[in-house]
């Protein structure tokens, strides 16, 4: 629209400038002859009245080339107003096109945020433990490394929530998941699985020995001297624990490991961590 505009424009003042210099030298022309008719006119009463027609043909040249000139202007201020019109238009619809993409960025990464994390602890949530761990496997067979995953239930939430209601087992989830997120190392991954099973995966890990000492320090965060406890009933933990690739060979299979891991744990009691190898 502005350049239509601009174009209309330019091309009207060029095509009526044109006519006046055509004008001008037509009634230059026209001048010499009437002037050598004048002169050759006899008498003053026909003189007189050559004049007058040709001073009535230059008043009239004069008024159209005055109407040409203000036409242009009243264009020139037509095309002025529709230039800024198309122009504010156009950035107002930017702007509003920005917000939108803005709105729909800031949703599609809330969406993203919503369905790869639990909701209550903000811990990464099954699927994403998944594929992340799907990746750290493959990562791990090209290096020919080691992963490890430490399947974690809880004991004592069902009490907790039986006598101090769902809030209360709310919270001590997630002050469950803050104390577990401080003792992993940098570089694992530690995910809410359901109400109260949490996992830990750990590339890179060197033998089943590293892997019971970071599964006692889970433990301990449960039961942590310096900080206030946890519940008033006794809260433990459960862990299986699972290698890649003695255990399984994909991130399903080492998942399946270690939750068969974990039930043995159960199994042998309260706040027991075994191995896959170990699991009946």
């Amino acid at each position: 629209m502005i350049f239509a505009a601009t174009f209309v424009l330019s091309s009207g003042r060029a095509y009526i400038e044109a006519e006046q210099r055509i004008d001008g030298l037509l009634a230059s022309d026209v001048l010499s002859h009437l002037s050598t008719t004048i002169a050759a006119a006899e008498g003053d009463v026909e003189r007189h009245a050559v004049t007058r027609r040709v001073a009535k043909l230059a008043n009239d040249v004069r008024a159209a080339h005055t109407a040409a000139r203000i036409e242009l202007e009243a264009t020139e201020r037509a095309a002025t107003i529709l230039c800024a019109l198309a122009i504010a238009g156009f950035c107002l619809a930017y702007a509003a096109s920005l917000r939108a993409l803005r709105r729909q960025r800031r949703l599609t990464e809330q969406l993203l945020e919503e369905s790869n994390h639990d909701a209550l602890t903000g811990l990464p949530n099954r699927r994403f433990f998944a594929e992340w761990l799907t990746y750290a496997i493959a990562h791990a067979r090209r290096e020919r490394a080691h992963v490890g995953v430490l399947f974690i239930d809880i004991n004592g939430c069902s009490a907790v929530r039986e006598f101090h209601g769902e809030a209360a087992a709310d919270r001590l989830l997630i002050e469950i998941a803050r104390r577990f997120r401080s003792a992993s190392r940098e570089g694992d991954l530690f995910a809410r699985l359901g109400p109260t099973e949490f996992a830990l995966a750990t590339p890179n890990a060197r033998d089943s020995r590293q892997l019971a000492l970071l599964a006692q320090r889970l433990r301990d965060q449960l039961n942590e001297s310096a900080q206030p406890p946890l519940a008033d009933t006794p809260i433990g933990a459960s862990i299986g624990i699972a290698f890649f690739p003695e255990d399984a060979n994909d991130s399903a299979g080492i998942m399946a490991a270690a939750n068969a891991a974990m039930y043995a744990a159960r199994r042998a009691g309260r706040n027991h961590v075994a191995f896959n190898a170990l699991a009946a």
